[in-house]
């Protein structure tokens, strides 16, 4: 058996998230690790990374993958007799992004291969992986970057309405770099211009999130659902367009979680050099804060010190001000005073 005849064995006894209408199974999964390399074949067993749904898997998904022949050796990390290791990805880290772009570097580097064999013969896999991880990033913005961002864009470009990149992304444009590779590609868009992104996105797969599960995206989507997963197999370097529903309305951007909280649009959105719209960075770091009594996730808390130093004073002072309002006592704060 071939690791994608073993990701396929994954979809039909754990479920497709993707089906729609269920609660769990396999949101995506891919090959990895340096097994995965033809010339790095003899250092390691090949890996397939699993993203699945619940993040902790339950009991009957733990007895299918015991019926599929695989021992689990930790809390993330099986073993299959045919020779392979499966690692279930923590949703929150962007390990599973970062490994993607190492493993396209050692597909089409030979000189980062044989670093990465000469590392590993010194300090193992996690030692190889660290010291690869800056030649990773710096190929990933080469051959990916912003390109995905500058292909919605260009789809975008017809919609009448101030829509802008958030998260990740937005923060790349507003440090002029690429930071990290991304899962996917956010996007915030008013509420009302859903009728127009029907028609820029034909032929795209449309799905949103409801409970928990998949359901076909149905226009319009009503308050309190505010997100549209669209996918195309022409849209590179990340899983997926993540669409934000947001209200934009009278000049003023409002943060989703806290009425209380808004900001002019004027000033919510900036414009890259380039051209492109993104969400100022004090707001793309309060979504990232995470929600009231929950932690920020291990990539926003690099991301947040990323940025911080970046920020103005104006910047600073309305972010520490919405995090006194929506999560008083948040560890952010000491470093924004």
């Amino acid at each position: 058996m071939d690791l994608h005849e073993a990701a396929r064995d994954l979809r039909a006894h754990l479920g497709d998230f993707l089906d729609r209408t269920r609660p769990d199974g396999v949101f995506h999964v891919q090959p990895g690790g340096p097994g995965c390399v033809p010339a790095l074949a003899d250092l390691d067993a090949p890996e397939l990374h699993l993203d699945l749904l619940p993040e902790v898997p339950t009991d009957d998904q733990r007895a299918a993958l015991t019926r599929l022949g695989y021992q689990p050796q930790d809390e993330r990390t099986w073993t299959h007799p045919g020779g392979w290791r499966l690692i279930l990805t923590d949703h929150g880290s962007g390990w599973r992004a970062d490994q993607a772009a190492l493993h396209d570097l050692l597909l089409h580097d030979p000189d980062a291969t044989h670093a990465y064999r000469a590392a590993y013969q010194a300090g193992g896999r996690p030692h190889a992986d660290a010291a690869l991880r800056g030649a990773a990033l710096t190929h990933h913005a080469r051959t990916v970057g912003l390109r995905p961002a500058r292909q919605v864009a260009q789809l975008l470009a017809p919609l009448d309405a101030p829509w802008m990149f958030a998260a990740g992304f937005a923060l790349d444009l507003h440090l002029g770099a690429t930071a990290r590779p991304h899962d996917d590609l956010d996007v915030v868009v008013p509420r009302e211009a859903q009728p127009q992104l029907v028609h820029l996105l034909s032929g795209w797969r449309l799905d949103t999130p409801v409970d928990g599960t998949y359901q076909p995206y149905a226009a319009p989507l009503q308050p309190p659902h505010h997100q549209i997963h669209a996918r195309h197999p022409d849209l590179p370097g990340v899983l997926m367009l993540d669409l934000l529903l947001s209200d934009l309305s009278g000049g003023v951007w409002h943060y989703r979680r806290d009425p209380r909280i808004t900001l002019p649009l004027d000033r919510a959105r900036r414009v890259s050099p380039d051209g492109l719209p993104y969400l100022t960075p004090e707001a793309v770091l309060l979504f990232k804060a995470g929600a009231a009594g929950r932690d920020p996730r291990g990539k926003d808390e690099q991301d947040f010190r990323r940025v911080q130093p970046t920020l103005t004073a104006a910047a600073r002072t309305w972010l520490h001000g919405a995090l006194i309002l929506t999560s008083p006592g948040h560890r952010w704060l000491d470093a924004l005073n």
